[in-house]
Protein backbone atom coordinates (compact mmCIF):
# COMPACT_ATOMS: atom_id res chain seq x y z
CA UNK A 1 0.00 0.00 0.00
CA UNK A 2 1.30 3.02 -1.20
CA UNK A 3 2.10 5.50 2.16
CA UNK A 4 0.99 9.29 1.90
CA UNK A 5 2.87 11.55 3.57
CA UNK A 6 1.39 14.21 4.90
CA UNK A 7 1.65 17.46 3.25
CA UNK A 8 4.07 19.76 4.99
CA UNK A 9 2.31 22.59 7.36
CA UNK A 10 3.75 26.17 8.21
CA UNK A 11 2.95 28.27 10.71
CA UNK A 12 3.83 31.93 11.00
CA UNK A 13 5.13 34.21 13.38
CA UNK A 14 3.96 37.18 14.84
CA UNK A 15 5.56 39.37 13.72
CA UNK A 16 4.42 37.98 9.98
CA UNK A 17 1.45 37.98 11.24
CA UNK A 18 1.54 41.28 12.42
CA UNK A 19 2.47 42.35 8.07
CA UNK A 20 -1.15 40.62 7.26
CA UNK A 21 -2.70 42.65 9.87
CA UNK A 22 -1.01 46.19 8.43
CA UNK A 23 -2.12 44.66 5.27
CA UNK A 24 -5.93 44.12 6.15
CA UNK A 25 -6.07 47.82 7.86
CA UNK A 26 -4.48 49.58 4.72
CA UNK A 27 -5.18 47.22 1.99
CA UNK A 28 -1.94 47.51 -0.02
CA UNK A 29 1.44 48.78 1.09
CA UNK A 30 5.59 49.15 0.12
CA UNK A 31 7.82 47.37 1.62
CA UNK A 32 9.11 51.05 2.39
CA UNK A 33 6.23 51.67 4.66
CA UNK A 34 5.99 48.27 5.78
CA UNK A 35 9.48 49.02 7.27
CA UNK A 36 8.35 52.10 8.84
CA UNK A 37 5.56 50.39 10.51
CA UNK A 38 7.25 47.85 11.88
CA UNK A 39 9.84 49.54 12.88
CA UNK A 40 12.69 47.23 10.94
CA UNK A 41 15.31 47.46 7.83
CA UNK A 42 13.79 46.75 4.38
CA UNK A 43 15.83 43.42 4.33
CA UNK A 44 14.00 42.19 7.13
CA UNK A 45 10.76 43.08 5.60
CA UNK A 46 11.59 41.35 2.31
CA UNK A 47 12.57 37.89 3.64
CA UNK A 48 9.63 37.83 5.72
CA UNK A 49 7.22 38.96 2.78
CA UNK A 50 9.44 36.18 1.06
CA UNK A 51 8.18 33.83 3.13
CA UNK A 52 4.43 35.05 3.11
CA UNK A 53 4.33 35.16 -0.40
CA UNK A 54 5.62 31.75 -0.83
CA UNK A 55 3.02 30.18 1.30
CA UNK A 56 0.27 31.86 -0.65
CA UNK A 57 -0.32 34.87 2.43
CA UNK A 58 1.04 37.74 0.62
CA UNK A 59 0.71 38.59 -3.02
CA UNK A 60 3.13 40.75 -4.86
CA UNK A 61 2.03 43.23 -7.97
CA UNK A 62 5.43 43.78 -9.63
CA UNK A 63 6.36 43.38 -13.23
CA UNK A 64 9.14 44.72 -15.58
CA UNK A 65 7.61 48.16 -16.42
CA UNK A 66 7.73 49.24 -12.56
CA UNK A 67 11.60 49.50 -12.89
CA UNK A 68 11.24 51.63 -15.98
CA UNK A 69 8.81 53.82 -14.24
CA UNK A 70 10.82 54.05 -10.86
CA UNK A 71 7.48 52.40 -9.11
CA UNK A 72 7.62 49.78 -6.15
CA UNK A 73 6.31 46.89 -5.86
CA UNK A 74 3.23 46.78 -3.84
CA UNK A 75 1.79 44.13 -1.82
CA UNK A 76 -1.54 42.56 -0.55
CA UNK A 77 -3.41 40.06 0.95
CA UNK A 78 -3.44 36.62 -0.72
CA UNK A 79 -6.06 34.19 -0.59
CA UNK A 80 -4.38 32.37 2.24
CA UNK A 81 -3.62 35.27 4.53
CA UNK A 82 -7.47 36.21 4.12
CA UNK A 83 -8.57 32.87 5.33
CA UNK A 84 -6.13 33.22 8.10
CA UNK A 85 -7.24 36.55 9.08
CA UNK A 86 -11.03 35.67 8.98
CA UNK A 87 -9.95 32.49 11.13
CA UNK A 88 -9.27 35.07 13.77
CA UNK A 89 -12.56 36.60 13.99
CA UNK A 90 -11.15 39.41 11.96
CA UNK A 91 -14.03 41.05 10.08
CA UNK A 92 -14.47 42.70 5.60
CA UNK A 93 -11.58 40.42 5.09
CA UNK A 94 -13.93 39.83 2.06
CA UNK A 95 -13.26 43.08 0.83
CA UNK A 96 -9.51 42.04 0.16
CA UNK A 97 -10.38 39.44 -2.71
CA UNK A 98 -11.14 42.69 -4.91
CA UNK A 99 -7.67 43.94 -4.06
CA UNK A 100 -6.20 42.09 -7.46
CA UNK A 101 -9.03 44.27 -9.69
CA UNK A 102 -7.54 47.83 -8.64
CA UNK A 103 -5.63 49.98 -11.15
CA UNK A 104 -2.67 51.51 -10.39
CA UNK A 105 -4.42 54.71 -9.55
CA UNK A 106 -6.50 52.90 -6.98
CA UNK A 107 -3.32 51.27 -5.50
CA UNK A 108 -1.40 54.71 -5.10
CA UNK A 109 -4.68 56.67 -3.41
CA UNK A 110 -4.64 53.56 -0.77
CA UNK A 111 -0.72 53.77 -0.25
CA UNK A 112 -1.48 57.85 0.40
CA UNK A 113 -3.69 57.02 2.58
CA UNK A 114 -1.02 54.97 4.75
CA UNK A 115 1.36 57.75 4.56
CA UNK A 116 -1.17 60.28 5.86
CA UNK A 117 -1.60 57.64 8.96
CA UNK A 118 2.17 57.39 9.67
CA UNK A 119 2.45 61.05 9.60
CA UNK A 120 -0.01 61.56 11.60
CA UNK A 121 1.11 59.08 14.04
CA UNK A 122 4.43 60.47 14.13
CA UNK A 123 3.30 63.57 15.32
CA UNK A 124 0.11 62.68 17.70
CA UNK A 125 1.17 59.14 18.95
CA UNK A 126 0.02 59.82 22.25
CA UNK A 127 -2.93 61.34 21.48
CA UNK A 128 -4.82 59.06 18.82
CA UNK A 129 -5.63 55.83 17.74
CA UNK A 130 -5.51 55.77 13.80
CA UNK A 131 -7.89 53.28 12.17
CA UNK A 132 -9.03 52.95 8.47
CA UNK A 133 -12.23 52.29 7.28
CA UNK A 134 -11.72 48.29 6.62
CA UNK A 135 -11.30 47.60 10.61
CA UNK A 136 -14.43 49.60 11.21
CA UNK A 137 -17.68 47.92 11.02
CA UNK A 138 -19.95 48.80 8.07
CA UNK A 139 -21.99 51.46 8.96
CA UNK A 140 -20.55 52.48 11.89
CA UNK A 141 -20.58 56.00 11.62
CA UNK A 142 -23.72 55.85 9.28
CA UNK A 143 -23.04 55.77 5.72
CA UNK A 144 -19.79 57.81 5.75
CA UNK A 145 -17.04 55.10 6.38
CA UNK A 146 -14.33 57.26 6.40
CA UNK A 147 -10.78 56.87 4.77
CA UNK A 148 -9.26 57.34 8.04
CA UNK A 149 -10.48 57.79 12.08
CA UNK A 150 -8.46 59.45 14.44
CA UNK A 151 -9.73 57.93 17.78
CA UNK A 152 -9.40 60.42 20.34
CA UNK A 153 -6.83 58.19 23.41
CA UNK A 154 -8.54 60.12 26.31
CA UNK A 155 -11.87 61.52 26.76
CA UNK A 156 -11.06 65.18 26.78
CA UNK A 157 -9.30 64.09 22.92
CA UNK A 158 -11.77 64.88 20.05
CA UNK A 159 -12.13 62.22 17.38
CA UNK A 160 -11.54 63.13 13.37
CA UNK A 161 -12.44 61.48 10.33
CA UNK A 162 -9.93 62.02 7.35
CA UNK A 163 -11.23 62.74 3.72
CA UNK A 164 -8.96 63.30 0.74
CA UNK A 165 -9.77 64.75 -2.46
CA UNK A 166 -7.81 64.73 -5.42
CA UNK A 167 -6.64 67.90 -7.53
CA UNK A 168 -9.49 68.55 -9.79
CA UNK A 169 -12.36 67.01 -7.72
CA UNK A 170 -15.47 68.54 -9.18
CA UNK A 171 -17.02 71.21 -6.77
CA UNK A 172 -20.25 68.97 -6.60
CA UNK A 173 -18.25 66.26 -5.53
CA UNK A 174 -17.09 68.35 -2.74
CA UNK A 175 -20.36 70.00 -1.80
CA UNK A 176 -21.88 66.72 -2.06
CA UNK A 177 -19.13 65.15 0.68
CA UNK A 178 -19.22 68.05 3.68
CA UNK A 179 -23.22 67.72 2.99
CA UNK A 180 -23.31 64.32 3.73
CA UNK A 181 -21.28 64.92 6.85
CA UNK A 182 -23.38 67.83 7.63
CA UNK A 183 -26.69 65.54 7.42
CA UNK A 184 -24.81 62.23 9.27
CA UNK A 185 -24.03 64.63 12.23
CA UNK A 186 -27.68 66.08 12.41
CA UNK A 187 -29.03 62.17 12.44
CA UNK A 188 -26.43 61.25 14.94
CA UNK A 189 -27.00 60.18 18.59
CA UNK A 190 -23.39 60.69 19.26
CA UNK A 191 -20.72 63.51 19.42
CA UNK A 192 -19.67 63.90 16.10
CA UNK A 193 -16.31 63.52 14.81
CA UNK A 194 -14.58 66.45 13.35
CA UNK A 195 -13.57 66.83 9.89
CA UNK A 196 -9.84 66.80 8.62
CA UNK A 197 -10.47 67.60 4.65
CA UNK A 198 -7.35 66.90 2.71
CA UNK A 199 -6.99 68.30 -0.80
CA UNK A 200 -4.40 67.17 -3.67
CA UNK A 201 -3.43 70.62 -4.39
CA UNK A 202 -4.38 74.27 -3.31
CA UNK A 203 -6.90 75.10 -5.50
CA UNK A 204 -9.05 72.46 -4.18
CA UNK A 205 -8.10 73.05 -1.22
CA UNK A 206 -9.33 77.00 -1.73
CA UNK A 207 -12.81 75.32 -2.77
CA UNK A 208 -12.97 73.65 0.26
CA UNK A 209 -12.77 76.24 2.61
CA UNK A 210 -15.28 78.15 0.54
CA UNK A 211 -17.49 75.75 0.89
CA UNK A 212 -17.40 75.13 5.12
CA UNK A 213 -16.31 78.69 5.85
CA UNK A 214 -20.15 79.31 6.85
CA UNK A 215 -21.10 76.25 7.07
CA UNK A 216 -23.29 75.74 10.22
CA UNK A 217 -22.80 72.38 12.05
CA UNK A 218 -21.83 70.28 15.44
CA UNK A 219 -18.12 69.91 13.94
CA UNK A 220 -15.64 72.14 13.45
CA UNK A 221 -13.76 71.61 9.81
CA UNK A 222 -9.81 71.87 9.43
CA UNK A 223 -8.58 72.15 5.75
CA UNK A 224 -4.78 70.86 4.41
CA UNK A 225 -3.01 69.75 1.32
CA UNK A 226 -1.18 66.48 0.60
CA UNK A 227 2.04 68.26 0.60
CA UNK A 228 1.85 70.17 3.81
CA UNK A 229 0.15 67.06 5.91
CA UNK A 230 3.43 64.92 4.63
CA UNK A 231 5.75 66.99 5.52
CA UNK A 232 5.56 66.24 9.24
CA UNK A 233 4.79 70.09 10.95
CA UNK A 234 1.53 70.15 12.96
CA UNK A 235 0.91 73.69 12.50
CA UNK A 236 -0.62 72.57 8.67
CA UNK A 237 -4.50 73.28 8.88
CA UNK A 238 -6.72 75.68 8.05
CA UNK A 239 -9.49 76.93 9.88
CA UNK A 240 -12.48 77.58 7.23
CA UNK A 241 -14.28 79.60 9.61
CA UNK A 242 -11.57 81.95 11.01
CA UNK A 243 -9.60 82.06 7.23
CA UNK A 244 -9.54 85.03 4.60
CA UNK A 245 -8.15 83.74 1.61
CA UNK A 246 -7.51 87.55 0.41
CA UNK A 247 -5.25 87.71 3.64
CA UNK A 248 -1.25 87.46 1.98
CA UNK A 249 -0.39 85.14 4.48
CA UNK A 250 -2.64 82.39 5.89
CA UNK A 251 -2.71 81.19 9.47
CA UNK A 252 -2.14 77.46 10.00
CA UNK A 253 -3.15 75.40 13.34
CA UNK A 254 -1.97 72.60 14.75
CA UNK A 255 -5.18 69.89 15.30
CA UNK A 256 -6.51 70.82 18.24
CA UNK A 257 -6.43 68.32 21.60
CA UNK A 258 -9.17 69.08 23.57
CA UNK A 259 -12.49 71.24 21.87
CA UNK A 260 -15.00 72.60 23.56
Amino acid sequence: MRRVEPKRRYSISQSQVDILLYLHKYRFLTSDLLAVLLQKDRSTIYERLSVLIDQGYVAKQYDSSFRLRTRPATYCLAPAGIRFLKARGIERTQLHYKSRNFTEEQIDEQLLYAKFATTLKSSYTESFGIYTKYQLKHNAYVQLTPHLLLRGKSDTTPDYLLDYFPAFTASWRLRRRINQHDVAADESETIYPHLLLVAGNTSTERRLVQFTEELYADFEVFVTTTERLLSGEKKIWLIPVETNLEDEELEYHALPLKLP
